[in-house]
């Protein structure tokens, strides 16, 4: 299983982390659920799981701390094939994962941020959780890139861009 932390990543753009630091406490518990979306772009031929895909989130509490997971649900598949006719560049592929809450998530989502408003968090962290798929035996990375959407109004932000990750030992 990868877990991929969407807050602490090394391959976050300076403009997303301007836009991340004025989001608190109290701009969490004003996300409407249902606007909430992400988007995973993964290098070909690797594929992700996308019944073993979750978004969780741990808080940090006066009583430790506490897990939550919320199912997705896809909202678009897409393949994507960009030649940008650059020697330098060669022709990416990749598929572009969209997802949102599960209803069910989104139920639990509105319970949490009801708790948070009784026992605030010392500190929180929003993970997606995800299993890859197709990826070929002597392949010991890949390369993807993670975005999140706060809001209907707002853009993505891109939260980990073209990003290699290690997979080495997964067969």
């Amino acid at each position: 299983m990868i877990c991929l932390l969407l807050f602490g990543c090394s391959h976050v753009p300076l403009g997303s982390m301007l836009k991340l630091s004025a989001f608190d406490e109290n701009s969490f518990l004003s996300l409407n659920p249902h606007e909430l979306r992400s988007r995973i772009q993964i290098d070909k031929p690797v594929e992700i799981d996308i019944s073993k895909t979750a978004l969780s989130l741990n808080l940090e509490t006066s009583n430790g701390w506490l897990v939550f997971d919320y199912p997705l649900k896809v909202l678009s598949i897409k393949n994507i094939h960009q030649d940008d006719n650059n020697w330098f560049i060669s022709a990416m592929e990749f598929t572009e994962y969209e997802f949102a809450l599960s209803d069910e998530a989104v139920h639990n989502f509105q319970a949490l941020q009801e708790k948070m408003q009784l026992e605030k968090p010392k500190s929180y962290r929003l993970n997606i959780d995800t299993e890859l798929e197709k990826l070929p035996d002597d392949q010991d990375e890949i390369i993807l890139s993670i975005f999140v959407r706060l809001s209907a109004e707002s853009d993505y932000i891109t939260l980990f861009d073209r990003g290699s990750v290690d997979v080495e030992g997964h067969n």
